[in-house]
């Protein structure tokens, strides 16, 4: 399908991200993960070495930071940090303007699937106020397979819901995301409205296999009724 050919598709059900899409948790989630290790491993030179880690699970980047600065780390210590930070960010991140109205707007079956913790993911989606429109299709990606950027999140959520994954579209702003609904077949639309979003990031996900990108989730109900048979919308720009 051409990108941005949005009017071929037949969505059935919306599969999101959460960091970065449903809250904006990136910017608060790093200065926090910082703050953290830098306390616990005696540097400030932290922030030097996260470059790279944007979208993997915190614990894999808790474990690659302690790496890089040659840093001995127990997995007690390194799951005691993940809770820590974990937990400070469940409760910091503001929810992202208009996703929530959005979402509940399109009245699509809506999955989140995402490389956090069950317990920040879901006082997160509680805290946007989609836990009623989502229910108990909340799916932490390392509890339900291998996390992103492997498919199985994305393929188990599209499962739950009992939609063909190739009828879904993912909403993701991170690379490791759109690699992953990718690789499960799944069409995705890059969200760039994030605090944390840098110059050049829309067409990185484009690059990745995104169709399109939008920086105001309101755009997003034009796309798709292009993509549910009525005339189709224009585009997105990158």
């Amino acid at each position: 399908m051409p990108a941005h050919d949005f009017a071929a598709l037949r969505v059935r059900a919306l599969l999101s991200d959460c960091d970065g899409v449903i809250v904006d948790s990136e910017h608060i989630a790093d200065q926090i993960m910082v703050r953290t290790l830098a306390r616990a491993f005696g540097t400030q030179a932290v922030a030097d070495h996260l470059e790279g880690l944007f979208g993997l699970n915190v614990s894999d980047i808790i474990r690659r930071v302690a790496e890089r600065l040659e840093l001995p780390l127990s997995e007690l210590r390194c799951r005691q940090l993940h809770v820590a930070i974990d937990a400070e960010v469940a409760e910091s991140a503001p929810v992202m303007p208009g996703t929530t109205e959005v979402y509940r707007q399109l009245g699509l079956p809506l999955a989140v699937v995402s490389n956090s913790e069950p317990p920040r993911l879901r006082r997160c989606v509680e805290r946007s106020g989609l836990g009623p429109l989502v229910g108990e299709h909340v799916y932490s990606a390392p509890h339900v397979g291998a996390p992103k950027p492997a498919p199985d999140a994305y393929l188990h959520a599209a499962a739950r819901l009992r939609v063909p994954a190739g009828s879904c579209l993912v909403i993701e702003d991170s690379l490791t995301g759109v690699r992953a609904a990718r690789a499960a077949g799944i069409e995705v639309i890059g969200f760039v409205g994030g605090s944390h979003i840098q110059p050049g990031h829309a067409q990185a996900l484009l690059d990745a296999g995104a169709l399109g990108c939008i920086q105001d989730m309101h755009e997003l109900p034009a796309l798709l009724r292009g993509a549910t048979g009525a005339p189709p919308a224009k585009g997105p720009q990158a």
